[in-house]
């Protein structure tokens, strides 16, 4: 290891690089910032993906005291069309956050692995030169999904309207005709996980976040947010008082004697995030301290059926491409879609659980499609530098069969 120490007036700055990488395009993240997360019909129910995209935005650009006009590009994952400015979100929230009108933006849809793949195509459009700073964001708003109705426009010659909760409906993969909770009781059957497991894991899951906000480590990515005069500070998902009792007592909801509950099921919530994702020479012109180095990342197919196994050969194939394995890796982020689901890519990989998710998952804080790649990965980074570790994985299954993971690094490491 060396440091390179930038002089800034009376300040010396230390950056901390390994040598290792000398001579390769080196990508950095820093301010990770979110807005809570509101539950469904909560605090944050009629704000639309664009408003919350620009408050999440504007957190992450005043954290690091960057004047938007030196931003090169905006990515943003979203992944329901909840309101018709939802379309233009990645331009809107660009716009929103004071960025150049010359500035271009795109959105991105991998359905729950939007949000990391904001940030994949940021570091490509690093490395291609294409660009020095990038906003990688991702937003969405649940409770605003629609109701759709088919014939309205044309008429129907006999019967009624077709109507659609594109809420519902879109957390079933038609051309297997499976629900996403139905794969995670598929992954429960296949790796002998329990009822008494999942209900267990999903009270931990609450625990760690709950006891993350009494710690203050959960209170540096979220930028508190005001609302008809309401202040929201904390995830309303969370719950501070969760027992086993009451948590058994709840019936499975997609299967007779199944896995999957509401407390078993990662929350529906409303919320976004976001992430600077710059270059080695960015962060020494503008006086950036990153939280960590992107190092690589891993996108995989499965069996859409057994969605939810996706981040286990999505880790794996990492693991590979970096020539590292699991005891290199100091801590894991697994998107918890669902109880079933998360314990069953622990026990695939082998994985230590002390390891996974030290903060809480979502099945307590909440998934909003779009920004929980953005979360865990700033979950991710934030820990290395608070528990003093080198590597870290964010790792997510994705709706229709897939997996997507991304490896962090401590910069100080």
């Amino acid at each position: 290891m060396f440091q390179r120490v930038l002089k800034t007036g009376n300040k010396a700055i230390k950056r901390h690089y390994s040598n290792k990488s000398e001579g390769k395009t080196r990508i950095f993240l820093a301010s990770g910032k979110r807005t809570p997360f509101g539950k469904f019909g909560g605090t944050l129910k009629d704000l639309s993906p664009v408003q919350l995209g620009i408050l999440s935005g504007k957190a992450t650009l005043s954290d690091a005291k960057l004047d938007p006009s030196k931003l090169d590009h905006v990515i943003v994952g979203s992944v329901l069309p909840s309101t018709t400015d939802t379309l233009y979100a990645s331009r809107h929230i660009g716009l929103g956050i004071g960025g150049r009108v010359d500035m271009p933006a795109y959105g991105v849809n991998r359905l729950c692995g939007s949000g990391a793949q904001a940030i994949i195509d940021a570091a490509h459009m690093i490395i291609r030169g294409e660009g020095q700073a990038v906003l990688a964001a991702g937003t969405e708003n649940m409770s605003l999904a629609p109701h759709l109705v088919y014939g309205a426009r044309f008429g129907t010659k006999y019967g009624a309207f077709q109507t659609k909760d594109l809420l519902m409906d879109a957390l079933t993969d038609e051309r297997v005709n499976c629900p996403m909770a139905i794969t995670a009781e598929n992954l429960a059957s296949k790796f002998s996980v329990t009822r008494e497991d999942c209900d267990r894991y999903s009270i931990k899951s609450h625990e760690k976040a709950s006891a993350a906000y009494k710690n203050g480590y959960l209170q540096a990515e979220v930028s508190p947010i005001t609302v008809k005069k309401t202040e929201l500070s904390r995830d309303e998902h969370v719950r501070d008082n969760v027992s086993y009792e009451e948590v058994a007592k709840l019936k499975s909801t997609f299967k007779k004697d199944g896995v999957v509950t509401p407390a078993t099921a990662s929350g529906i919530v409303d919320g976004a995030a976001s992430i600077l994702v710059v270059s080695e020479a960015f962060c020494q012109k503008e006086n950036i301290e990153p939280h960590a180095e992107f190092i690589d990342y891993a996108v995989v197919g499965v069996e859409p059926t057994l969605m939810g196994i996706g981040p286990s050969p999505a880790v794996s194939l990492l693991l590979k491409k970096t020539g590292l394995t699991l005891k290199d890796i100091d801590l894991i982020e697994i998107n918890e879609a669902f109880a079933g689901q998360t314990l069953s890519v622990i026990k695939d990989l082998k994985l230590d659980p002390s390891i996974v998710n030290l903060w809480g998952g979502a099945i307590a804080v909440g998934h909003p499609l779009g920004a929980s790649g953005v979360r865990i990965v700033t979950n991710v980074s934030r820990q290395l530098q608070q528990f003093d570790k080198k590597y870290g994985i964010a790792t997510a299954c994705i709706g229709g069969g897939q997996g997507i993971a991304v490896l962090v690094k401590n910069v100080k490491k």
